[in-house]
């Protein structure tokens, strides 16, 4: 099977193409070797040595496979052994990378790759988190004279309109635990939201990938006290870091989708999060401790919900989860083509 170099564009690692990875080598090792290299045998042993660095552009250019950072290289022709070595991967596939990529995208600054093929594809391909961009130092230190230059508190919105089940087209009987006294949040799902979790969204089978839910709020007529979140619509959520186990939200994530809501111009809420697992459901195995402890600190109004995309080969399953008594629980959901 031949190796190829999967490239991904910009700080938020946005898939881009792939290209052979033999070009690449014959055009690192011809000059060292001081002969060309049509012909000859590459064996590359992937190395478990941590290579978080980054080659100097522009463009700059980072190995997303860094957990295995050096290759012991071993180049052969006709049985005889004309070369061997160990390189870090970006030092033999990084300065070819930048000269194409620059031909091809010269505006582009920054670049993610890594390699492909039987063996590299057991390494973790990690998407490190984007660089924090348009920040505000704030000096908090203690026995400050003048007064504070801000602060925070909660302050409480209107209270959302009532609704019931039957108004917003449920019929069909509800996925999830439905009969969970305990969850004070009921979710509606637009059957397409759905789809798209289920079947039409190509979510990466190599790192988690998450967004934001969209829609609307509602008290529940028919049971006093709780409350029915409407998902309408998801939107990918943008400068984030993601790995085989985990997902990174930023600051720069919530500026974005903020700008989305506004320019969309809609009455929507953020209705909370999603994001994937890539390992079957399991019974009560849902969100990990992170992810519980993510949702508890950041979507805090009683309405936000988790959902969660459960992902093998051939099959998806889909939760959602919100905030209970003293933990963050399953919620029941229905789905409906409103």
């Amino acid at each position: 099977m031949s190796l190829e170099v999967e490239l991904f564009r910009s700080d938020d690692y946005v898939r881009y193409g792939k290209v052979e990875l033999l070009p690449l080598l014959c055009g690192f090792f011809e000059p060292l070797i001081g002969q060309p290299l049509a012909g000859a045998r590459f064996e590359l042993d992937f190395l478990p040595v941590y290579d978080p660095g980054e080659l100097p552009g522009p463009p700059s250019v980072i190995n997303l496979r860094a957990s295995h950072g050096y290759v012991q290289v071993r180049v052969l022709r006709n049985g005889e052994l004309l070369y061997q070595h160990p390189h870090p991967v970006r030092e033999i596939v990084g300065p070819q990378l930048q000269g194409l990529l620059t031909k091809r995208e010269p505006a582009e600054t920054h670049w993610g790759f890594g390699i492909r093929g039987q063996g590299p594809d057991q390494i973790a391909l990690v998407r490190p988190i984007p660089r924090v961009r348009h920040v505000v130092g704030v000096d908090a230190r203690a026995g400050r004279k003048r007064p504070p230059l801000f602060h925070l508190e909660d302050v409480d919105g209107p209270q959302p309109p009532e609704t019931s089940l039957d108004e917003l087209g449920v019929a069909a009987p509800a996925s999830g635990p439905a009969a969970a006294t305990e969850a004070r949040v009921s979710v509606v799902v637009r059957h397409r939201v759905r789809e798209e979790f289920i079947r039409t969204t190509a979510f990466s089978a190599e790192i988690e990938e998450g967004g934001f839910l969209l829609g609307n709020v509602f008290r529940d007529r028919d049971r006093p006290g709780r409350l029915v979140t409407e998902v309408t619509d998801v939107i990918p959520a943008e400068r984030t870091g993601a790995s085989l186990l985990t997902f990174t939200f930023t600051g720069e994530s919530f500026l974005r989708v903020g700008e989305h809501l506004a320019n969309r111009g809609r009455e929507e809420r953020l209705l909370g999060w999603y994001h994937t697992h890539l390992f079957p459901a399991m019974g009560s195995l849902g969100l990990s401790s992170v992810d519980i402890d993510l949702h508890r600190s950041t979507f805090r109004q009683p309405w936000q919900v988790a959902a969660l995309v459960n992902i093998v080969p051939d099959h998806r399953v889909l939760r959602f989860y919100a905030i209970g008594s003293d933990s963050v629980i399953q919620a029941p959901y229905w789905v409906v083509r409103r």
